[in-house]
């Protein structure tokens, strides 16, 4: 349920009573002044813009080694985007052409270096594995002593192979559109690993770890460049002839934003909130208002308004969208006075789960009204009762905060979102499609990014 707004906070209200009516005898006070005209308050919706996600894989790797003296490799090779990448090399000692004898072994060293991009993936993430293989064999041969071939020599290999991935990610959204990279990995714990992520100008990020996710926060969209490599080494050594480490590793990326707008159906706003929707008609509003106001004579009591403006009373009352706000339309009449026409400006607030106007002024460009200060006054105290009106929300919200939950929980790669944080806070509003109608936006925070329980996750 909708609680409280959140990131509007209105100035307390602006209007005051005038000073007291006038006595007999004496002449009558002047009204006391009053905050200037208020114009039309901007629409401050923060506007989401819709996400997107392109990643393409590039590998490269090396190999190194050495069997024996002139048996000695070392290749650094780059793959081309969006192929297999693969480099090998073996290498072998040069042991029979020394040997006496038929009893003899050549030494040899192998590196395997494979890096394949991730097609079976949709295109809501981008991978690669790694492969790194390093395979080391002792050779040796004998040599002839004063009659056979019975001196024993040995020489050692060695070898190592690199294998390193990168995941190019463009993402859409503005300069102030948040988002999270969640890169997922398996096989990065053994051997030797890197992993770094960078934006398009080099500058390169801290990505936080939780198990085997790491989570790159992102400011801006933009392109974006994930890396991560494996190393594995090999070499003979005391009673070990033959030595082989075999490394595989997966990394997966994924954007949270855009995960959340596949999820959702919902553009996330700029701080990632997902955005709710509820429309309210300017009429019921106004029918509020008017109860509210209904027998109010807020200048018959001393102190007053000032002036000959003690039988004022509200005639009818209509409520229009004015930009980020509401324009309320007072008609005034008195005993002795024609109806008049009296607008104020307000803003609108959610509180105990309903619509108030709050922070009325008079609105700008009524000079004809401005010279009649004791009717400006008279305004301000009727517009000092109009808080009090409110149309009550959570017939509307509950809806459309049930359907949202209905979407959850939304999967990141192999992680989930499983809802959303607290209640939906109020952003604000603009004027709806249909004339004289309100729409309040409320956005909800979603919640922490975990894996998926057991049982259903999102498609």
């Amino acid at each position: 349920m909708i609680r409280m707004s959140r990131g509007i906070r209105l100035a307390p209200l602006l209007f005051v009573g005038a000073l007291s009516c006038s006595s007999a005898g004496g002449p009558a006070p002047s009204p006391a002044p009053v905050a200037p005209p208020s114009d039309v308050p901007p629409v401050r919706i923060p506007v989401g813009v819709a996400p997107s996600f392109d990643g393409a894989v590039t590998g490269n790797g090396w190999v190194d080694g050495f069997a024996a003296a002139g048996s000695k490799y070392f290749r650094e090779v780059a793959g081309v985007r969006g192929q297999t990448f693969e480099l090998r090399e073996v290498a072998t000692g040069d042991e029979q052409s020394k040997a006496c004898g038929k009893d003899w072994r050549a030494s040899s060293a192998r590196s395997v270096s494979t890096v394949t991009p991730d097609v079976s993936r949709t295109a809501r993430s981008a991978g690669f594995t790694l492969s790194a293989i390093a395979t080391a064999r002792r050779g040796y041969w004998h040599t002839k002593a004063t009659l056979s071939c019975t001196t024993i020599n040995r020489t050692d290999a060695q070898a190592a192979t690199m294998a390193r991935g990168q995941a190019w990610i463009d993402l859409g959204g503005g300069a102030g559109d948040q988002d999270q990279l969640l890169i997922e990995t398996t096989g990065l714990d053994a051997g030797e690993w890197a992993l770094s992520v960078t934006d398009s100008a080099g500058q390169k990020l801290a990505p936080t770890q939780a198990g085997n996710t790491f989570v790159a926060t992102l400011s801006r969209g933009g392109r974006y460049s994930v890396a991560a490599s494996v190393t594995a080494r090999a070499a003979t050594a005391g009673a070990r002839d033959s030595v082989e480490q075999r490394l595989r590793a997966t990394v997966r990326v994924s954007s949270l934003r855009n995960a959340l707008a596949v999820g959702t159906g919902r553009t996330p706003l700029p701080g990632l909130e997902l955005p709710l929707e509820v429309n309210v008609a300017g009429k019921e509003l106004a029918a509020q208002v008017q109860a509210a106001l209904a027998g109010a004579r807020p200048c018959a009591v001393k102190p007053g308004c000032g002036g000959k403006v003690s039988d004022l009373s509200v005639q009818s009352v209509s409520v229009h969208p004015a930009g980020g706000g509401a324009r309320v339309e007072l008609v005034l009449t008195g005993t002795k006075r024609t109806p008049t026409t009296v607008s104020l400006i307000g803003l609108l607030q959610v509180r105990d789960d309903s619509l108030r106007l709050a922070d009325l002024r008079l609105a700008a460009g009524q000079p004809e009204i401005v010279k009649k200060k004791d009717l400006v006054a008279a305004a301000a105290a009727f517009g000092g009762r109009v808080p009090a009106a409110a149309v009550g929300l959570t017939a509307r919200t509950e809806p459309v905060e049930s359907e949202l939950r209905g979407r959850f929980p939304v999967k990141v790669g192999d992680l989930c979102v499983s809802g959303t944080n607290g209640a939906p806070a109020f952003l604000g509003s603009r004027p709806a499609a249909e004339a004289d109608g309100f729409t309040l936006v409320f956005g909800a925070t979603p919640g922490l990014v975990e894996p998926c329980a057991r049982g259903r996750t999102a498609s």
